[in-house]
This record gives C-alpha cells, sequence and structure tokens, in this order.
C-alpha cells in the first residue's frame, strides 16, 4: 500500500499522535510518504500526484483539512482525516473512533463513504470575487468574531479560546442579510448568518438538524438579534436536544438550498471553517459541491459507507 500523509505541524495539541498513527499505520512492504504543509510547501503543492497513492491521509484542524481537500476533490481516491487541531468539527461529524491505532486499521480497510463539499465565494475590497472550499460552517457574524478574538491564542489553550472569546461580546453587532437562495429572496435581521456544510458543533450539538453531508444541499441560519445573555434559552434547547429534533433551535431561523448569495449590511466579517476572511466587502455566496470526496470510515461512522 502507498499513503500519503499531509500533516499540519502547527495544527494544534494533538499535533504529534500522528507519529503515533504513522507507527500502527506502516507494514512491511508498505510505502508512507508524509509531506508537511507550511512555508515552502502549500496544498496545492502536497497533492500534486496524489493519484498515484493508494490512501491519503490529512492531519490537521478544521482550516488544514478544509484548504487541503478543496485540493482533493474528484481525485478518487480513500481519504482519511486525522484530528490533529484544536476542535476537528468535521472529524466529530464523520464519527470514525478516534484512537491512533484504530484508524491505522480503518485507514488499511479503506471503506469509504461519498460525500459533499460546500464552496464559498466572496467580494474583497478590490471587487474581485474570491473562493475557498469549506467543510463544515462559513458564515458572517457573530461566528466570525468569536473567530477573530479566539485566533492568538486557540492553539495554545484549544477549544476554551472560543469560549472566552464569546465572553468578550456580550452585545453582538446586528446586521441585514438578504439572502437570495435558489429563486426566492429572504430579509432578515440578525447577529449572525452562517451556511453550513455538516450539522454538529461542539458538544455533539446540532446546529442544522436537518443537515446530512450527502444531500447536495448547504444549509443556512441566521440568529435573531439578541445579546449573549439572550441566547440562553437557544443554548439550553440545544443543552437539552442535542439532535434539534424536538424543541428545535429558538431563535434561529433555518432553511436549506443548492446555493445562496447573501448580502450582510453592514458587514460583520467573515470566516470559513475557524479561519477568518480578511478585506471582505459583506457580499458572500455559498453552494453545494455534491458527492465530490471518498472519505474512509469504520463501523462507528455517522456516515453509510458506499
Amino acid at each position: 500500500m502507498r499513503c500519503l500523509i499531509i500533516h499540519n505541524l502547527a495544527s494544534g495539541p494533538h499535533s504529534d499522535e500522528i507519529f503515533t498513527f504513522m507507527h500502527a499505520l506502516a507494514s512491511s512492504g508498505d510505502e508512507v510518504v508524509m509531506r508537511c504543509i507550511g512555508s515552502g510547501m502549500e496544498p496545492e503543492d502536497a497533492v500534486t500526484d496524489v493519484k498515484s497513492f493508494d490512501r491519503v491521509v490529512v492531519s490537521g484542524g478544521d482550516g488544514t483539512v478544509a484548504s487541503v481537500l478543496d485540493r482533493l476533490r474528484g481525485c478518487d481516491v480513500p481519504i482519511l482525516v486525522f484530528p490533529s487541531g484544536t476542535a476537528n468539527l468535521y472529524f466529530s461529524n464523520i464519527g470514525n473512533a478516534p484512537d491512533a491505532a484504530a484508524l491505522a486499521l480503518t485507514c488499511r480497510k479503506g471503506r469509504t463513504a461519498t460525500v459533499d463539499m460546500g464552496e464559498l465565494y466572496w467580494v474583497d475590497e478590490a471587487g474581485a470575487t474570491r473562493r475557498h472550499g469549506f467543510i463544515n460552517i462559513a458564515g458572517s457574524g457573530f461566528d466570525a468574531t468569536i473567530m477573530q478574538k479566539a485566533a492568538p491564542q486557540k492553539n495554545e489553550i484549544g477549544e476554551i479560546a472560543y469560549v472566552l472569546s464569546a465572553l468578550a461580546t456580550p452585545e453582538p453587532q446586528v446586521s441585514h442579510f438578504t439572502i437570495e437562495h435558489d429563486g426566492q429572496v429572504d430579509e432578515l435581521d440578525g447577529i449572525s448568518c452562517m451556511v453550513g456544510n455538516t450539522a454538529q458543533i461542539q458538544n455533539e450539538i446540532n446546529l442544522f438538524p436537518d443537515c446530512r453531508m450527502d444531500d447536495g444541499l448547504i444549509d443556512i441560519a441566521v440568529i435573531e438579534p439578541t445579546t449573549l445573555v439572550g441566547l440562553l434559552p437557544t443554548v439550553a434547547a440545544a443543552i437539552i436536544d442535542p439532535a434539534g429534533k424536538g424543541l428545535g433551535r429558538p431563535q434561529i431561523k433555518t432553511f436549506q438550498a443548492k446555493q445562496a448569495k447573501i448580502t450582510c449590511t453592514p458587514s460583520l466579517g467573515m470566516q470559513f471553517d475557524g479561519e477568518v476572511i480578511p478585506n471582505n466587502t459583506g457580499i458572500f455566496g455559498a453552494r453545494a459541491l455534491p458527492r465530490c470526496l471518498k472519505l474512509i470510515v469504520d463501523d462507528f461512522s455517522n456516515l453509510k459507507a458506499d
């Protein structure tokens, strides 16, 4: 078996565990190649010959995984996501057992589920349209503010950085969102407009209760104008009903679409998969890229194998 491992050495508190995985994976006759992305090697450089490998392992946080998977779309090589970052929400949505030895066995077996990816585009301050694939959530507003404030500390203190960032923003700014989706237009005020490819956020809470990773749709959520304390009913509902099927998501308007264009007035900043997008104008769009990734899954996975 030829296996390519693409790893971000600066990904977070679990970065070194990839070497335990590598030791568990390798058997006599295998060729295991590791490429560390960062200064000197970008994701596009690391995947140039990916089709010559039997497996590819992507190791890092959600931002790293999103950047690499964006270059692997349609490559048809089985992909294993290894959780090395701060939150690892995409790995949680996949649902594989997290132990390094178990993931090595899963990688060797190579059972796959074919899933979607999201594509985000935005207009920068120069008027140019830019794009990037995303795997979890992209959006504008309170979520982008949290990501921006947490960025300097997240590698050192982990997920608590996001909590501290939220607490430092007791009165999120309100904006007006014009959402054009599949021939319809919705006008909503809120503190955040998020677009999702996956359902689950921290603590196994589904932000988008009807979201699936293989349905060819993006899920859109707008949080109504409120303060941080005012979000307590939503937080309580999420704790009591993590799946969101019973109590729903109070204070959040959700709907699904194949694609959408969102205008945010005023602009509240933007993020995708925890990565802050600078110099945006508040105009962004998203669409589903159906069934473009073959993810390796185990018996515990939330995804159904092909």
